[in-house]
């Protein structure tokens, strides 16, 4: 049975084929995105083409005249968060407020490195982390720059203020996020030019010949070496 011709260029790059038709794709541009940003995507589920059509990934190959592979394009979109231009706000329940109130008359101040929040027990429960991936995933479906506006639910979960624990309802958030085009051609060499446009089109950074050889690939995640 003949393999997509993505896994074909998987076996060139690596030296086998993957364990599940179609999942060279999911792991070409799981190694692609950790290269070039550092990105852990896992690729435990394989995405055939029709899928990473969806969730705004195209790819195209092109072939010599003996039915070899000469190129793969990927393209595909990410939204990167701009924390640092954002806007946060803890909500504090009723009690919260009032505990608040009285051991602390003259407010507080939540800076960036408070990122946990805790059970009733003072177990950490929930990181900022997750509110990332939260903010990231409301604009999946578009391809545009958006402002991501809303409110993160912790319903039962605490924060921790001078060992002491405070009832939150949840964490308002105000977040400008980036839609970033990725356009990454991976050559039958095994060589690949990565280039990375904004969605206005400027070039924000273009990387030449990442080697995607140096890519491990183990427990559904990317090493890159």
């Amino acid at each position: 049975m003949k393999k997509p011709p993505i896994d074909e260029l998987f076996f060139e790059l690596y030296g086998y084929y993957p364990e599940k038709a179609g999942q060279g794709f999911e792991m070409l541009v799981a190694a692609a995105l950790k290269l070039l940003a550092g990105r852990d995507t896992p690729y435990d589920n394989p995405v055939n083409e029709q899928q990473a059509q969806r969730d705004g990934m195209r790819t195209s190959t092109e072939a010599d005249h003996q039915g070899g592979i000469t190129k793969i394009t990927l393209k595909m979109l990410m939204h990167v968060a701009e924390y640092e231009q954002g806007e946060f706000s803890i909500v504090f329940t009723d009690d919260g407020y009032s505990q608040l109130a009285q051991q602390e008359p003259q407010g507080i101040e939540i800076t960036s490195e408070m990122e946990e929040f805790y059970d009733a027990e003072g177990n950490v429960s929930a990181t900022l982390d997750e509110l990332g991936d939260l903010v990231s995933a409301g604009g999946t479906t578009g391809n545009d720059d958006f402002m991501a506006i809303g409110t993160w639910m912790l319903t039962g979960k605490y924060f921790k203020y001078k060992g002491r624990l405070y009832g939150v309802r949840g964490v308002e958030y105000s977040v400008p996020v980036r839609a970033i085009k990725y356009a990454i051609v991976i050559e039958g060499t095994g060589r690949a030019n990565l280039f990375v446009k904004s969605e206005s089109g400027e070039m924000d950074k273009l990387i030449k010949y990442v080697d995607l050889r140096t890519a491990v690939f183990a427990g559904g995640k990317v090493l890159a070496q």
